[in-house]
């Protein structure tokens, strides 16, 4: 009884957080000429009108364009209003038995006095000023009570707050005394303010959730288990457990490895009897419901590196390893693993239909079916899962395919061009990440949908759902990002080109998970560790060249020598440069940590770069990466070291990445 009103509180608590608006602000920096807003209201066009202590503007979306409201009879604007016609009438303070007509031809007002204007049009014109305004799409409404703003939902009688205090600054407010308000036809609901200018925030989006882990944010892999907690494995050296009821992070004790590179942690899963399965860069480990630590379970006499866990409905766990893949059966007390096929390695993902087993690999796609494997494609693939109607879907390196008795059939998404990292299925649609942010597909008429977020490049594996409430967890260089998918359905099924999910970041302090002797002198060791022996897998290039055949081999590309490559730049490219070079090997380096070195904002640095090279930062980044590797070729360098000296994580990723960049691959390129 506790432990379903526990659940059905966090329930409430996760619907009320999800209902919360994210507020932009427009103020003087921006054209305003005061930061004191008196009134708003939305004209034919969809300008907003601004009425503030120093003047009357209507703002387009992109600036403000000044009215000439020297020509009111009062330049103190007190109420607008829209009439049927599209006309905009304006009424001043201590003037109301006049009225100002705005025409549109002549770009001038016109007074009026209110006695002669017919009874319908005074009507029209002359209104109480509206401070309360609900969502036609929703049961949500906002209302100015007392000069502060409130949400109310119809539906919930005890959700109705303020945006005061912490509210407000969650929500990106910066005052807390407003005097007008207006809901436009697009959805978004801008708010005057006291002191602080304009706040406008878009009531049709839920805003996500971004889940940040100190020291290190860069999220391996994630699984939620019976208990509702998410298991998160950051960086190379810390496992994490976040409880989805108090949001505390507790630290858990990593397995034993042989090595740093063993720690890699790369699928988490939990199996029917509540037991942790987790696979690594050198082997399989798990977690007994009592036990306190992780054991490993041999796969092989040689080191095994263990890439994806899959548990299937025929209570079996199917392991994908760089020498093949592997079967448990999760009945047996003591479970053994037995190689059940050699032919297909470095397996990223595995899922089943009511066919067979199917396998990711960056090789192709590979079908298993009574006791036989067959290549079903050859352009590499990175996730793979089969939705609700039992159709099998897979992410590749130009985008997402459906997987038919004929082969790949593309699928027109935002993905197109770009790797798929991830997939996930809820209902009626299919959600896969790539290095852009998130697009949805409608499983069932191909509508795609465009999900744009702040900057996290997502990372392969690192993708869980939530099937009780619907909420999807994608893991990146960031964080987590995670957001409710029922909130966003019906503008789904609305076919909407774009959504914009609006970030909060949430930032959770690791607790340990003994009691007792304090963590300090392990934190500090482990803080120190982490900052010299990082690991962060970048993305591959936004626009993608085919991997040459063994029967066709174009000549390779030669790297552009650095002098001449920052011959004729600009300051900042070459700053940005330098930077790079000086974090070749940082495998945790992020274009976050560049912002800071270059002195600017993130999304500052996103927009010059994009500017000047036409790059993402990290697709900047991994280009210097690859032209120091392609030197070091034409030196006999190891692939082995060349893949640690060049920050990649693993040769795999480097030889795909090089093959992509220089249209061969390493041993090519070293032999041409």
């Amino acid at each position: 009884m506790k432990k379903g009103l526990a659940i059905i509180l966090m329930l409430i608590a996760l619907a009320a957080k999800a209902q919360t608006l994210h507020f932009h602000q427009l103020t003087v920096k921006d054209g305003l000429p005061h930061n004191s807003i008196i009134t708003l209201a939305q004209d034919a066009k969809g300008d907003i009108w601004v009425a503030t202590h120093g003047g009357l503007l209507k703002y387009d979306g992109r600036q403000f364009y000044k009215l000439p409201f020297e020509e009111l009879p009062d330049k103190r604007v007190d109420r607008i209003n829209r009439t049927q016609d599209g006309t905009m009438w304006v009424q001043c303070f201590e003037r109301h038995k006049l009225v100002s007509r705005y025409d549109t031809q002549s770009h001038h007002f016109v007074t009026y006095n209110v006695s002669d204007l017919s009874d319908s049009l005074r009507q029209q014109v002359v209104l109480p000023l509206n401070r309360t305004f609900a969502d036609p799409h929703s049961s949500r409404v906002w209302t100015i009570e007392k000069r502060q703003l409130w949400q109310i939902d119809t539906l919930h009688s005890d959700s109705k707050f303020a945006y005061t205090e912490q509210t407000g600054r969650e929500a990106g407010l910066k005052d807390e005394v407003f005097y007008s308000m207006v809901l436009d036809d697009d959805g978004i609901l801008w708010v005057g303010s006291a002191n602080n200018g304009l706040f406008h925030a878009d009531t049709r989006q839920t805003y996500y959730h971004r889940i940040v882990c100190k020291p290190a944010p860069t999220v391996r892999a994630t699984c939620l288990d019976s208990k509702d907690r998410l298991w998160i494995a950051i960086s190379d050296q810390q496992l994490l457990i976040r409880d989805k009821g108090s949001n505390e992070i507790t630290h858990i004790d990593y397995p034993m490895t042989d090595s740093v590179e063993g720690r890699r942690i790369r699928a988490i899963i939990e199996d029917s009897k509540k037991r942790i399965w987790l696979g690594a860069h050198d082997g399989l480990y798990i977690k007994e419901v009592s036990a306190t630590a992780f054991r490993r379970v041999t796969l092989s006499t040689k080191p095994v590196a263990v890439y994806s866990l899959y548990n299937d409905n025929d209570k079996q766990l199917w392991i994908g390893t760089n020498y093949g893949l592997y079967g448990l059966s999760l009945e047996e007390e003591q479970p053994q693993a037995q190689l059940v096929d050699s032919t297909v390695t470095s397996i990223s993902h595995i899922a089943t239909d009511r066919k067979g087993l199917w396998m990711s690999t960056e090789t192709g796609l590979y079908f298993r079916a009574d006791g036989k494997t067959a290549q079903w494609s050859k352009k590499p693939t990175h996730a793979i899962i089969t939705d609700a109607r039992g159709q099998t879907w897979a992410g590749t390196d130009d985008g997402l395919v459906m997987i038919t008795g004929q082969g790949v059939q593309p699928v027109s998404t935002a993905a197109d061009g770009h790797t798929v990292k991830d997939l996930l299925c809820w209902r009626d649609f299919l959600w896969c990440s790539y290095e852009q942010g998130l697009c949805c597909v409608n499983i069932y008429t191909m509508q795609s949908t465009t999900l744009h977020t702040e900057h996290n490049e997502y990372l392969d594996g690192s993708a869980c759902i939530d099937l009780t409430t619907g909420t999807l967890y994608f893991g990146g260089t960031e964080g987590i990002d995670c957001f409710a998918a029922d909130s966003l359905e019906e503008h789904l099924r609305n076919g909407l080109p774009q959504l914009w999910l609006e970030e909060i970041s949430e930032e959770l302090k690791v607790k340990s998970e003994e009691s007792g002797s304090s963590k300090w002198p392990f934190a500090i060791i482990l803080i120190l560790f982490i900052s010299v022996t990082p690991a962060f897998i970048y993305f591959l290039r936004k626009k993608h060249e085919k991997t040459p055949t063994e029967t066709e081999q174009p000549l390779p590309k030669e790297p552009i020598p650095a002098d001449a490559a920052t011959r004729s730049l600009s300051p900042f490219i070459m700053k940005a440069t330098a930077i790079a070079e000086a974090h070749l090997a940082d495998t945790d380096f992020t274009a976050e940590q560049m912002a800071q070195e270059l002195a600017m904002s993130r999304t500052k640095l996103f927009i010059i770069m994009k500017d000047e090279t036409g790059k993402a930062v990290m697709e900047f980044v991994r280009d210097i990466r690859l032209d120091h590797a392609a030197q070091l070729l034409k030196d006999d360098v190891p692939v082995a070291d060349i893949t640690i000296a060049c920050g990649f994580s693993d040769p795999s990723s480097f030889r795909r990445a090089f093959a992509k960049k220089f249209g061969v691959n390493p041993s090519q390129y070293r032999k041409g």
